[in-house]
């Protein structure tokens, strides 16, 4: 007797539902760490304790004190069962970014379930580690993509909020700042900074005024001690640790200008795609620009580890989707590129290898030559 379509699709649910209840039960489960320090986050706030304790080492809280107000409702769940939820959360929101990231694309060229599971195996090795951990970036990726989304839709009030949730976690979002100014975007401004100022007034409820005030100072201070210690850690894979790792120890302010002139031409590149784009008059020029942004974050941040690029999903979903509209040398080279960047293991490169290229952030490499690809097509392969 054949089964019917629906019954396959649930029985194919199911079975992919106790893939992963198994991938954790043997491999995931005994880390998220990461995971594990948002928890006490919300464990702290609740009893009205200080979150950032040096005590903690280096699995000191570093997130802002709201956001330890989202974490406190994981705390309903004994810690066990918070974190297969937040594993099955984190799976479901991935999930979601990369169908939803092919949605908002303006022409699709390729099939979405292609594009998806190729999109996927390029960030696996990304995906896999921040799952590991339990982070959060997964999280707030979904929030920036709805925040486009809103965007495109001309839902500000929206979009502004998506924003605004976002930078509770990290300010990672405030890459989008400028541009928002540039698009004379101010509604959505304005409501992401209303909510902003509504998320920071939540920890007076648990704390008081004053000792909220301190709280938040202690975040500050935080931020800047654990900043300058990690810089130069061995996964750290920003702009400024590329360079500082691959020039000699005393090159420091020449690491530094050498970022700040990538990062300016980085911007320039930017404002010529903007420029374009309007006077071609195109309509929704934001996914291109957006998606290139999005690759910016690791660029930018401080403490940018290797896993912080699968913030790139819209930008590979966009790239996978065009790559047959290259020209065929061009083509190639981006198939090369992908393969550097996802088949970078060290089940592939071996421990020696695979060692080399993350302490030397030989990532940024890759990530500059994404950003090249996101520029070409407003140039070359109108519209885009």
């Amino acid at each position: 007797m054949r089964m019917s379509p629906k019954a396959r699709q649930i029985l194919l649910i199911l079975l992919v539902v106790l893939f992963f209840l198994l991938l954790y039960q043997f491999h995931v489960k005994k880390d998220m760490t990461d995971f594990g320090v948002c928890y006490q986050g919300g464990e702290r706030i609740l009893k009205g304790e200080v979150l950032y304790q040096t005590s903690d080492g280096h699995l000191q809280y570093k997130y802002s004190p709201v956001s330890a107000v989202f974490f406190s409702m994981l705390t309903l769940f004994p810690y066990e069962l918070a974190k297969l939820l937040w594993y099955f959360l984190e799976l479901y929101l991935l999930f979601l970014s990369l169908t939803a990231s092919y949605d908002i694309l303006l022409a699709k060229y390729k099939k979405k379930g292609w594009v998806v599971a190729l999109s996927f195996f390029i960030l696996l090795k990304f995906i896999g580690r921040e799952i590991e951990l339990g982070q959060v970036n997964i999280l707030m990726y979904f929030l920036l993509l709805m925040m486009i989304k809103a965007l495109l839709e001309k839902k500000d009030v929206q979009g502004g909020l998506f924003w605004g949730f976002s930078i509770f976690f990290k300010p990672y979002a405030l890459v989008f700042l400028p541009y928002f100014l540039l698009r004379k975007r101010l509604k959505l401004l304005a409501s992401g900074m209303a909510a902003l100022v509504i998320g920071f007034l939540l920890p007076i409820f648990f704390y008081g005024l004053e000792k909220a005030l301190f709280v938040l100072k202690e975040w500050q201070r935080t931020l800047s001690l654990s900043t300058r210690s990690l810089i130069n850690q061995y996964d750290n894979s920003s702009i400024y640790a590329f360079f500082l790792k691959n020039l000699p120890a005393d090159k420091g302010k020449l690491a530094w200008g050498l970022s700040f002139s990538l990062i300016l031409i980085a911007g320039l590149f930017l404002l010529g795609m903007m420029f374009k784009g309007k006077k071609n008059g195109l309509a929704n020029p934001e996914v291109l620009e957006c998606s290139y942004l999005l690759v910016l974050i690791p660029f930018l941040s401080p403490m940018a580890w290797y896993y912080n690029y699968l913030y790139s999903i819209l930008a590979i979903v966009f790239l996978v989707n065009l790559i047959d509209r290259f020209p065929p040398v061009l083509k190639y080279i981006l198939i090369a590129d992908f393969v550097f960047i996802g088949a970078s293991l060290s089940e592939v490169l071996g421990k020696k290898g695979y060692h080399f290229y993350t302490q030397h952030a030989l990532v940024v490499i890759g990530y500059l030559i994404i950003l090249f690809y996101l520029v070409y097509p407003r140039f070359k392969l109108e519209p885009a």
